[in-house]
């Protein structure tokens, strides 16, 4: 037990300053003065640029090619599942339409099947059903 509250003291220390708050420091700035002539001022700029952006590239984590695969594989079953959604959802509306339901019941029908469907979507993930 001793051990254990040495180890809690020794980890509940202060420090005898207080932490300055990132307000207060001060930021050091360097003015870059450009180099070059209007001439050779744009070469050297597009070639910092293109450094930069490679140095950058190379901070990168790319993902493996087993990943990449995968998550190719779900972006177009996901993008497929949604258009299948979709579209029956489109027949089902143009046949309500189609049969004369007025806007303002096909609306409610269409809540109340939204409703009946989260209802059972609520339920099965509480494990009612």
């Amino acid at each position: 037990m001793a051990v254990e509250e040495q180890r809690q003291s020794a980890l509940t220390q202060k420090k005898g300053k207080a932490t300055p708050g990132r307000r207060s420091r001060k930021i050091k700035t360097t003015k870059v003065e450009p180099q070059g002539n209007a001439i050779t001022r744009p070469l050297y700029m597009t070639v910092d640029y293109f450094s930069n952006v490679r140095s950058e590239l190379n901070k990168v984590a790319w993902p493996s090619r087993y990943d990449t695969r995968r998550l190719t594989i779900l972006c177009i079953n996901v993008t497929i599942a949604s258009a299948i959604f979709l579209g029956i959802l489109a027949v089902i509306w143009s046949e309500f339409m189609r049969i004369g339901l007025n806007p303002g019941m096909a609306w409610m029908l269409l809540a109340v099947i939204v409703a009946m469907v989260g209802g059972a979507f609520f339920m099965i993930r509480r494990g009612s059903i």
